[in-house]
């Protein structure tokens, strides 16, 4: 039995290594839970038609106790029922795992995030040298009587001319 186990478990994981038999591997053990979940479910059904039938003495009036005792013992099948459901709804998200750790997928969404991160870091730098440039315009004071406020200077022209001594490396 392991053996058989073993087989399904590495032929499961070939299939959703190959695209191509992804979507049958999908499909085959999703419809499979499912048709497991819909057995449960009707046996559920006629063990709880048929226990609900049987009368004990000392039971309430109108099938109340048979019913609820009923309930209680389909409870197991009606959970397992419910865990096929949802072991078929993890074969879609094991799949999708699969598809979002390819390796050319994985390559491409870095490439992708990097790019988007050299642009907003561009931006940025566009943005705060076109910002610094349009403050430095207009604090810069006019280099004489004609010359116009604002005109573009050097930031080292607001330290000094070129004959000032400088202390420091």
């Amino acid at each position: 039995m392991s053996k058989d186990i073993a087989t399904r478990v590495t032929t499961g994981v070939q299939a959703l290594a190959l695209p191509g038999q992804r979507e049958g591997w999908q499909a085959q053990h999703r419809g499979s839970l499912l048709t497991d979940a819909q057995t449960y479910d009707a046996l559920a059904d006629a063990i709880q038609a048929d226990l609900k039938a049987r009368r004990l003495d000392g039971d309430l009036p109108w099938g109340l106790s048979a019913a609820a005792r009923a309930r209680k013992r389909v409870k197991p099948l009606r959970d397992a029922a419910k865990a096929m459901r949802q072991a078929a709804k993890a074969i879609n998200g094991t799949v999708a795992a699969y598809e979002e750790t390819q390796p050319d997928v994985v390559l491409r969404r870095r490439e992708d995030k990097a790019l988007r991160k050299a642009q907003r870091k561009q931006q940025l730098g566009t943005a705060a040298h076109n910002s610094a440039q349009a403050t430095l315009q207009r604090l810069a004071p006019g280099d004489g009587d004609d010359a116009p406020a604002g005109a573009p200077k050097l930031l080292g022209d607001f330290f000094g001319g070129p004959d000032r001594q400088r202390r420091g490396a």
